[in-house]
């Protein structure tokens, strides 16, 4: 290979060449230690994983503790905390045995900042961190927007027309982000990698988004203890668009029954334009993951009170309450005193029955206990009015000298002894809840019947959580009817004994099956599966496209393959989505100037472009048949090359097409009748439907249908195989996949040979997940074999070398920094590369200096010097800058060296800078993104500016110079 000019100026001499042998050959020999001590060290970490328990970092509202404020003499203030009972304590007290378990939450009051410090080590010491908020700031995050915004909403009251959105609650807004980011900026003080993180309630819905935004990789669940309201209601939220977007940055969102989770889809469906299932949400293009939704229902420890009951002074206090009520028939009652609890419909209720059955009078009382709640807000002070009212009517109307009160009301609390005394006593336990997240009291009641000869009944409202869990272990009943309840009370206490067992055994079995503890371990395997899931979809949301390296690259290039799926550069998918399929049709024109790029680059000497595309032949044709390219429709089943010959890349499958073709075009025939903007397209291997106009909730769920009808019908002994993409269902042959498809264009178009000759490549698709192993079959057709750390050449400290660094001539230096380094020879096959490196020292492969190839062929060894045993290897610009920056380069970087042995004992160095592309924020296995068509026009356009217009080829050198 000849060149034009004098050599002798500016390359260096072939000793010099030789000691640079050295220097390659001992890069050769570092890369391969270093890529041991990787498998090494990744085994290492492995293994400390393994041994390592993985905490949980639990982030509630509030702490398990309380804290006491003492105050001694001189006035000074001191803190300290008491382990508390109960709640999320008792559902989460199995997970110590397996997972190390931190708290996260308020302290429970203002702590003065110099005093900050030591309530944390205290809190510490029952693996507790507290956060700590201001006074002010509680009033307007916990008692402002939490409790007097977002909890009315979630129990389906809409705010008052005159309480609308207002500066109060825009400011309250304002206090619940503060809040929100200060329980990340504790959850970030304690949080390691591998760390789940579980977030709870309606209090903390922002952080999710917060703590991705922070740590892209950690592990979010979020569960709901309330009611998710419908979609219709939860709209009306001023700031509905945020908090949900913020959700579905977590990896698993948790509901008590399905009936919250199918709202919180609506939800998104109704707010969002993104992809959903029957359980999963892809948030990918917002910046969050793919979200699992899950129905966790939680539960109780059965043996907290069935273990009280054997108690001493729980005996007698059961035998006092048998004394006290006699033969009169109890009925219970235990509720929070707050509106939502159905207190007043309670009352009402038991006022009918008496009304209607007088001879109960006497014979039965309502034992109601009603524990207080904010009793500093004004509505509850008027509830608590309305329930004394009604509480005296009652006595008054029905109440004898010789039987006593109908009711007995108690406005207090109760200790857990006494509670369980009377769950024991009661022969039916009333719920009247008008909207309750889970109501634990019908679980509490059931466990407490144990032992009974005739168990009680439960008596509960169909709105409340528990009852899509114990309805066929109770009387279910409409709080709203008055006189449901009355007619269920006068059943309960009327009906035989074998039924009251039969109801009691059927909700004992599910309490005990589904304990409190089992809800914590069951919502931590979902959060588990949720996270591997989300990593083995895909690696990770790509970064975006590094236009100038991709750009110096081309320019440096000397062959070229470009791959596009002109598609996608055409149209953005929504509004493909939103066009009927004849104005889609239409709408698909290459603008005149991209198609003249196109065509530039097309004819450019060395380069070869592939189009592709999933719709038929003609429409490919039509959009850009003109172009001298290489097309590749039908997901590259079919192909035309630049003969203009069309011939097919799978063998052998249209008979096995026939087979399943017509009996799947009857499903979808069917389905496109019965789903409205839906149609089908039939190509000559495979046949698609689409449910693009569709609203986004009944296509997915027409969608599930399909599927389902597809493998019990025409495919239930058929090889072909489904792929579900966005917003369709594909059915081919197996062998139609499109990486396979590709692999052999490549192979039959361009050669093996030429492919390995390939030092610059661009792959740009757009393709569903059971496609995206196109790009690896790429990268491994062009000899990369998956090295991650591309190196043409690495740094090397001059005072590290034997002798230093060999002087080059000044005329090797000419240009600037920036100038890219590399060979203006076309590549002439995989390098040899001798593995003797028994005579070099140990180098350090960091420093400022690099080593640079020089430009050119090689020279003629002088008389008496060996001809080096190597050729040139080119180099990329931005691994000069990594060198000089000491940052190593990211598993995403372009693989522009690889440098790998053979069972000669030699070394191979394939260089090609290739770059694989998708489009949008969305978890891919594509190197980077591209956010819209915009930007894909835009680079296409700007590699024809950027064509590398003195390339020098052979027939343009005159042979004449080099002698």
């Amino acid at each position: 290979m000849a060149i034009v000019g004098n050599t002798a100026n500016f390359l260096p001499p072939a000793r010099h060449l030789q000691q640079e042998n050295l220097l390659v050959q001992e890069y050769i020999r570092k890369t391969l230690h270093k890529q041991d001590f990787g498998k090494s060290l990744k085994a290492q970490l492995e293994h400390k994983h393994a041994q390592r328990r993985q905490k949980i970092i639990v982030v509630a509202n509030r702490l398990p503790t309380k804290v006491k404020t003492e105050t001694d003499a001189s006035g000074n203030k001191t803190f300290t905390f008491e382990k508390c009972s109960g709640g999320l304590v008792s559902c989460l007290a199995s997970l110590p045995q397996f997972f190390e378990m931190v708290w996260i939450g308020w302290a429970g009051a203002e702590v003065p900042e110099d005093q900050q410090a030591s309530v944390a080590e205290e809190a510490m010491k029952q693996n507790c961190y507290p956060v700590f908020l201001s006074q002010e700031l509680i009033t307007d995050y916990y008692n402002g927007f939490a409790n007097n915004v977002l909890w009315p909403l979630f129990h389906y009251i809409m705010p008052p027309y005159d309480k609308g959105v207002n500066e109060c609650s825009t400011d309250q807004w304002e206090a619940y982000k503060t809040a929100n980011e200060k329980f990340v900026e504790a959850i970030l003080r304690v949080h390691e990698d591998d760390d789940y993180v579980w977030v709870h309630d309606y209090h903390l819905m922002l952080v999710p988004k917060f703590m991705r935004e922070q740590k892209p990789d950690c592990n979010i669940g979020w569960f709901l203890h309330t009611p998710f309201p419908s979609a219709e209601v939860y709209r009306t939220l001023p700031w509905r668009q945020e908090i949900i977007e913020s959700l579905l940055h977590a990896n698993l969102l948790g509901f008590h029954v399905y009936d919250y989770l199918r709202h919180f889809l609506s939800s998104c469906v109704q707010l969002t334009s993104l992809e959903i299932s029957a359980h999963t949400v892809d948030a990918t293009s917002i910046g969050g993951c793919i979200v699992t939704c899950a129905t966790v229902p939680i539960g109780i420890t059965p043996t907290d009170f069935s273990d009280c009951l054997s108690l001493p002074e729980v005996e007698d206090q059961i035998k006092t309450l048998i004394d006290q009520y006699g033969d009169r028939k109890v009925i219970l009652g235990i509720d929070r005193l707050d509106y939502m609890k159905g207190i007043p419909h309670k009352l009402m209720a038991f006022d009918a029955f008496l009304e209607e059955h007088p001879d109960y009078v006497g014979k039965c009382v309502l034992v109601q206990l009603a524990v207080p709640s904010r009793r500093d807000v004004p509505e509850y002070q008027r509830l608590q009015r309305q329930v004394h009212e009604l509480v005296g009517q009652i006595c008054g109307r029905h109440s004898k000298v010789d039987k006593g009160t109908p009711v007995i009301y108690l406005d207090q609390s109760m200790s857990h002894n006494d509670l369980t005394a009377l769950y024991h006593v009661a022969d039916v336990a009333l719920i009247t809840s008008l909207r309750d997240g889970m109501n634990l009291v019908s679980y509490e009641y059931i466990a407490c019947q144990l032992g009974k000869e005739v168990p009680g009944v439960l008596v509960l409202s169909e709105f409340a959580g528990a009852a899509q869990s114990l309805g066929a272990g109770s009387i279910r009943i409409n709080p709203w009817n008055v006189q449901d309840t009355a007619t269920a009370l006068y059943e309960a206490l009327e009906l035989p004994g074998h039924e009251r067992i039969a109801l009691h055994k059927y909700a004992y079995e599910y309490i005990t099956e589904h304990t409190a503890q089992k809800w914590a371990e069951t919502f931590l395997q979902c959060l588990q599966e949720a996270s591997s899931d989300v990593m083995e979809v895909t690696a990770e949301v790509p970064p975006l496209l590094p236009f100038e390296e991709l750009l110096a690259d081309w320019a440096e290039s000397t062959k070229r393959l470009i791959i596009i799926d002109i598609l996608e550069c055409l149209v953005p998918p929504k509004r493909r989505h939103g066009m009927t399929r004849k104005r889609a049709s239409h709408g698909l024109v290459l603008p005149s100037d991209l198609e003249k790029c196109l065509e530039i680059i097309a004819q450019f000497p060395d380069t070869t472009v592939i189009i592709t595309a999933d719709k038929s032949r003609q429409e490919l044709e039509m959009v850009c048949g003109s172009l001298p390219v290489i097309l590749a429709p039908e997901g590259c089943c079919v192909c035309r090359d630049l003969k203009g010959e069309w011939r097919s890349m799978v063998e052998d499958a249209g008979s096995d097409a026939q087979e399943w073709m017509s009996g799947v075009k009857a499903v979808f025939d069917y389905f496109r009748e019965r789903t409205p903007g839906s149609y089908i397209e039939r190509q000559d291997l495979l046949i698609r439907w689409y449910w693009e106009d569709t609203q986004t909730d009944f296509g997915s769920a027409q969608a599930r249908e399909v599927l389902i009808h597809l493998w019990a019908g025409p495919l239930v002994n058929s090889e072909a195989e489904v792929v579900v993409g966005d917003r369709s269902i594909t059915v081919r042959p197996h062998s139609c996949s499109r990486s396979a498809c590709l692999e052999k264009l490549l192979q039959e178009e361009i050669g093996e040979d030429v492919m390995q000759q390939v030092d610059f490549a661009l792959c740009f698709a757009v393709v569903s997940h059971r496609d995206e192993d196109m790009f690896e079959s790429l990268i491994n057709l062009l000899g990369y074999s998956g090295m991650p750390l591309g190196y043409g050449c690495m740094p090397i400290l001059p005072s590290e070398l034997p002798g230093g660094l060999p002087t080059l001539p000044e005329a090797r230096k000419e240009g600037s920094d920036t100038e890219l380094c590399g060979s203006d020879t076309p590549l002439s096959g995989p390098r040899k590369l001798s593995s003797d490196m028994s005579n070099m020292s140990e180098l350090d492969l960091t420093g400022e200096q690099a080593l640079r190839t020089p430009r050119g062929p090689v020279p003629q060894p002088q008389p008496g010097e060996l001809p080096p045993p190597y050729d040139w290897i080119p180099t990329a610009q931005r691994e000069r800058n990594e060198q000089l920056t000491h940052q190593p380069s990211s598993v995403t970087t372009s693989p522009a060296a690889e440098i790998r042995a053979t069972p000669e004992g030699e070394f191979e160095a394939s260089c090609c800078a290739c770059y694989t592309l998708s489009l949008g924020m969305r978890k891919t296995k594509a190197q980077h993104m591209l956010p819209h068509p915009y930007h894909v026009q835009n680079l296409i356009r700007a590699m024809e500016r950027h064509l590398p217009r003195n390339q020098v080829t052979e027939e343009q050198v005159d042979p004449a110079a080099t002698k």
